[in-house]
């Protein structure tokens, strides 16, 4: 069997970054034996920043579904670990699911190969993975947790608008900016909102905080066009930063089954920042803030009514527009599944035209069972007078004359019947394709045939879709 190989490569966050640990550097060793073996590499996967512990990774889930599809068969990474580090779900893989698929694993650093010389350590050296990581988990959380309770976490320059640093790498108050600041709390609390306390600092010519950092620290990661340095997110932001106060607030936010939520219990330091803002009046704004009618968030209206579901977990998936993708969808947040309006809206219309197809089938030979069988009929009738004719002229009760006179009438009463047959046939089929090229498959026609509608997700705008109608079933 000729080996079609997919390389793998990973590496996490805790990596090393440099050349041996790169998974260029991986790359690199996988394909020099590759070369060296005489293997077809057909693809190469990369998952660049994920942890080895779970296997929820979309290069190795694109792997996977190749290996499903029969494009690969043969697997090959640097060692175990770049595979994952979970013994228990590597072994599953390495004892059923790459036997059952017929699949060869090559792991070149730990000498594992499941088609040559078995290494009988490997499920050691998954197990001493597994701990690696559990160990270096331990040690992250511990030094975290303890740089939490005494420093300033997860702030890089320029995080605080009003504050600088001094020689000794200090932060301390920078009075122009810390004005600034002080300003907008000022404005807030008189009653001016956010959006145009940004106008009006725009129309100042007020230092932005983008371009603030760019100044001072040269990070372009905030600098916009001039017309829009300040935004009323950006007021906003200020005002609801309880830094400005003198507190810390190490670890705000936490995430609980995948989402990001506000921590309950945050390390707090007070007295830990240079204040800018009395806590007296930073609790005012907030009581001022919450006060205020909040801005209702935007709500789309649906084409399709209630009825697209998503094919993992069975809950109503929502509707709602990417602004990156420029376009409307469908998503269950929870399953990460999501259709495209357009993509939907297509596949619709193809089965839709699919179901008609079949029923204009059903009505020509309905049509042609009511409206042509009594024509078959006759024509039968006919060949059954012919025969008689044959009869009597064969039995001499009619004369050859006679004889010819009558058989070229039936004939002729014969070939009228056909040709009205095959006429009227024609008709029926153009009848048929015009009113179907006629009809528009739009929106209210979807969800009068529609009843509900499953979504699975393949790859990047791959679906199953399963469409039930009211009386039958399609899958696309």
């Amino acid at each position: 069997m000729t080996s079609k190989v997919g390389i793998y490569a990973r590496i996490s966050r805790s990596d090393n970054l440099d050349f041996h640990s790169s998974i260029e550097h991986q790359i690199e060793g996988i394909t020099q034996y590759c070369n060296l073996k005489q293997f077809s590499i057909v693809k190469i996967y990369k998952d660049i920043g994920y942890s080895g512990k779970n296997f929820d990774r979309p290069a190795f889930k694109e792997l996977m579904q190749d290996v499903e599809e029969g494009l690969i068969n043969t697997i090959i990474v640097k060692d175990l670990s770049r595979f994952g580090r979970n013994h228990l779900e590597v072994g599953k893989y390495l004892e059923e699911t790459f036997l059952i698929n017929d699949v060869r694993f090559i792991a070149i650093d730990d000498n594992y190969d499941n088609q040559g010389i078995m290494d009988e350590f490997a499920v050691f050296k998954n197990i001493f993975n597994e701990m690696y990581l559990k160990d270096i988990k331990r040690k992250v959380k511990t030094t975290f947790d303890f740089k939490a309770k005494t420093t300033l976490l997860n702030s890089k320059l320029g995080a605080f608008y009003g504050l600088t640093l001094d020689e000794n790498q200090n932060l301390i108050v920078d009075e122009e900016p810390a004005m600034v600041v002080k300003r907008i709390y000022d404005l807030y609390i008189q009653g001016i909102t956010t959006k145009q306390i940004a106008e009006l600092l725009n129309k100042e010519n007020i230092i932005s905080p983008g371009q603030y950092r760019y100044n001072q620290y040269n990070d372009k990661s905030g600098l916009r066009n001039t017309e829009s340095a300040w935004r009323d997110c950006s007021i906003y932001k200020i005002l609801t930063n309880e830094s400005y106060t003198g507190k810390i607030i190490n670890r705000k936010y936490i995430y609980v089954k995948g989402k990001r939520i506000l921590n309950p219990n945050p390390d707090i330091i007070e007295n830990g920042l240079p204040a800018i803002i009395e806590p007296s009046i930073f609790q005012k704004v907030q009581e001022i803030r919450s006060s205020r009618p909040k801005k209702k968030e935007k709500v789309y209206c649906s084409p399709f009514l209630d009825m697209i579901r998503c094919g993992h977990c069975s809950k109503n998936m929502i509707y709602t527009y990417s602004q990156t993708m420029n376009d409307f969808l469908y998503c269950c947040h929870k399953c990460r599944t999501r259709i495209y309006l357009q993509d939907l809206t297509n596949i619709f219309k193809e089965d839709i035209k699919k179901q008609l197809i079949s029923i204009q089938n059903k009505n020509i030979e309905q049509h042609k069972h009511t409206k042509i069988s009594k024509l078959k009929e006759e024509i039968k009738r006919v060949d059954l007078e012919i025969r008689k004719e044959f009869e009597s002229y064969a039995n001499n009760l009619i004369s050859d004359a006679v004889f010819q006179d009558n058989m070229k009438q039936l004939i002729a009463k014969k070939e009228q019947f056909t040709l009205e047959i095959n006429n009227r046939e024609k008709t029926i089929l153009h009848s048929l394709e015009h009113s179907l090229e006629g009809m528009e498959i739009d929106y209210a026609l979807i969800n009068k045939l529609v009843k509900e509608v499953v979504v699975k997700n393949t790859g990047k705008r791959k679906y199953i879709v399963f469409i039930h109608y009211s009386t039958c079933n399609s899958k696309q």
